[in-house]
């Protein structure tokens, strides 16, 4: 029971004074969020990963930053990346060197090609539609870090 010399809405409105600036600061850093760089549209492809699916081993991972790193096939590989909207450029491609054997370096070179020539995409959260020049379809991935 609180005391009669202590008024019930002053104890009220002290406590609450002393919660809001806490309440206002954790729901102002709710609204905050990393500028997009004109990337709206699209979607954003930071922080995702994607591959081609069915066991297979090749994948292109989108980091912050615009750097994106990925496996190949046999070699991984890195460059950088700019979205804006649903257009996107890859830079050039730098792989490591390990050789393997003749059809996995086809299919790898045809991967790394497929990524140079992007040009624009297609993203919902579970699938990333890969186009060139003139809208024309390169590959659909699916997305490999989702939960």
């Amino acid at each position: 029971m609180i005391p009669e010399l202590i008024d019930r809405d002053v104890v009220f409105t002290h406590s609450f004074v002393m919660i809001k600036p806490r309440v206002l600061v954790f729901l102002a850093s709710l609204l905050i969020v990393e500028p997009s760089s004109g990337q709206a549209g699209g979607g954003l492809l930071a922080g995702s990963e994607w591959g081609p699916g069915d066991g297979d081993d090749r994948f292109v991972q989108f980091g912050a930053k615009g750097k994106v790193s990925g496996h190949a096939g046999c070699n991984r590989f890195f460059t950088s990346y700019e979205q804006n909207g649903s257009k996107l450029k890859i830079a050039g491609i730098a792989t490591t060197r390990k050789l393997c054997g003749d059809a996995v370096m086809k299919r790898e070179r045809e991967w790394l090609g497929v990524l140079k020539r992007v040009r624009a995409i297609e993203l919902t959260h579970l699938k990333l539609i890969l186009y060139g020049a003139k809208r024309t379809r390169l590959a659909t991935l699916k997305r490999r870090d989702f939960d």
